[in-house]
């Protein structure tokens, strides 16, 4: 399934880079409370970075699952960067910015600082932040606000917070946007504290189920950061929360208050951001997707993440391991099977599992990490044994498998394989459910053509695959696949790509 099209042949523009997994205090939601761990990049990788890729990189990010600052060899890398005057940006609790020295030469970079700040007042910061006193983050604030107008028009840094929103410091949001416009900083980023930080200190801090406190809360702080110039970027997983509101009324006056929620956010939102841009999301929303997704994710093509064990990602969010520096030269990660699945993968039905949940606002779901999932809920799903009279399958698959009781189990599929099934009246979608990264956990790529029309591009990382079939004539679908790769799995003697464990269709 080579497709020249799936090939970059310029190296990407933008990097993450894991300077270290230390950490030099303890956030109540982040595992550094919980276990001990930490390692520093080591120099010779970072000299493989720069050897092979910065030439062609724009943006650099020295961020990790630790303190960016305590890493040995964070400025090494930070003035190496700033000599080839690429943009550097870093999240940091900011404790190591309280050098004198260095403050000078850090305004007067292409470095944007994005500081942690969990909270506007003393109580609710050092809630999730305990080892973080209030005191210490307004010095900080003060010495970047001395240094940056001391360096008058060599300016070239800037500021941004990063916030996790929660119960305890919801009520905090419009404060820290009149703190954001105190201290110089242009954005502040409102994060969700999803199921994975939600650890035991925090647990039942989540927002999700609390639109009475997230509604007033974001409201004021839109209108505030309009009226003070603070871009404030709301989780999109948030706004069906600030458009219930506290009083989350039925009928006729909730359907009321709803619209005029709404009305207010799209006005706060065209000041911000300008005709053109709130156009494109309102049709992001209202048009009906002819993909999963709703934004085009360039992630694929001109981005990567590098973690301090050399360990390639597509992302900061995705898990998904894409090579080894330390074993592997850059090209051949860059335009190997993995990266080409992936950019094969992310802008048709059945993107990779990690992009069907991404959460980033510039990935296919439009920062809603639950668009993926809502999308396809809708449907009404009708099962289809896999003995079924109205499945036939033909070449390339083995003997259907049972379980103990005497019901279907699975049936394994060689590199290419054929079926044929009857169509559902009113059927939108066919999906195949398989047993997800079998055979022997390794990742395979596949297509299918239904009734030889155009290619739909699938891997076995998730559970499910699905194919549309508003084009499809008649009552029969002829399904075509083929796997990229075929396994032997021990001790079965035979070659095999793919597991389907069941059939449905979506109406």
């Amino acid at each position: 399934m080579n497709d020249a099209s799936f090939i970059v042949n310029r190296f990407p523009e933008h990097i993450w880079i894991e300077p270290t997994t230390r950490c030099n205090t303890r956030c109540k939601y982040c595992l550094h409370w919980y276990e001990s761990f930490g390692e520093d990049m080591e120099f010779s990788l970072y000299e493989k970075i720069r050897d092979q890729i910065l030439d062609h990189v724009k943006r650099v990010e020295l961020i990790g699952y630790g303190e960016p600052l305590i890493a040995k060899h964070f400025w090494d890398m930070f003035h190496d960067c700033s000599r080839r005057d690429i943009e550097i940006l870093t999240t940091t609790n900011g404790l190591l910015l309280l050098d004198e020295e260095k403050l000078p030469l850090i305004v007067r970079s292409l470095f944007t600082i994005c500081l942690s700040l969990d909270g506007a007042h003393k109580e609710t910061a050092e809630f999730a932040r305990p080892f973080i006193k209030w005191e210490k983050m307004i010095e900080i604030l003060e010495l970047l606000k001395k240094y940056g107008d001391h360096a008058g028009v060599e300016k070239r840094f800037s500021l941004r917070f990063n916030f996790v929103a929660m119960k305890q410091n919801i009520g905090d949001l419009p404060d820290l946007v009149k703190l954001a416009a105190k201290y110089g900083a242009s954005d502040i980023f409102v994060m969700t504290l999803g199921a994975e930080l939600e650890r035991n200190l925090v647990k039942g801090q989540g927002l999700f189920d609390s639109p009475e406190l997230v509604s007033p809360a974001f409201l004021k702080a839109l209108k505030l950061g309009r009226r003070l110039g603070i871009d404030l970027n709301l989780p999109p997983s948030f706004r069906s929360l600030v458009l219930a509101g506290k009083e989350q009324k039925r009928g006729a006056k909730g359907k009321i208050l709803y619209l005029l929620r709404m009305l207010d956010m799209g006005l706060l939102y065209l000041r911000n951001k300008g005709f053109h841009a709130a156009w494109n999301r309102s049709m992001q929303i209202i048009r009906p997707p002819d993909k999963a997704g709703i934004t085009f994710c360039p992630v694929p093509w001109d981005s990567a993440y590098i973690a301090v064990d050399g360990t390639v990602y597509p992302c900061c969010v995705l898990s998904s391991k894409l090579g080894n520096l330390k074993s592997q030269d850059w090209s051949e990660i860059w335009n190997g099977f993995l990266y080409q699945n992936l950019r094969r993968t992310i802008h048709g039905w059945n993107p990779t599992a990690g992009c069907r949940y991404c959460g980033l606002s510039c990935g296919i779901n439009g920062g809603d990490e639950h668009y993926y999932n809502q999308y396809f809920s809708a449907y009404k799903k009708k099962d289809i044994p896999l003995n079924s009279l109205d499945i036939e399958f033909k070449q390339g698959f083995y003997e259907l498998e049972y379980k103990e009781d005497g019901a279907p189990s699975h049936i394994w599929m060689a590199k290419r394989g054929e079926f044929r099934i009857r169509k559902s009246p009113g059927a939108r979608f066919l999906r195949l459910l398989i047993i997800s990264l079998i055979p022997g956990g390794n990742v395979n790529s596949g297509k299918a053509i239904l009734n030889q029309g155009r290619d739909e591009y699938f891997d076995n990382t998730c559970e499910d695959i699905n194919f549309p079939l508003y084009k499809i004539q008649g009552n029969w679908i002829d399904v075509a696949l083929e796997m990229e790769r075929e396994f032997r799995v021990q001790p079965d003697p035979r070659l095999l790509a793919l597991p389907i464990k069941g059939v449905q269709f979506l109406s």
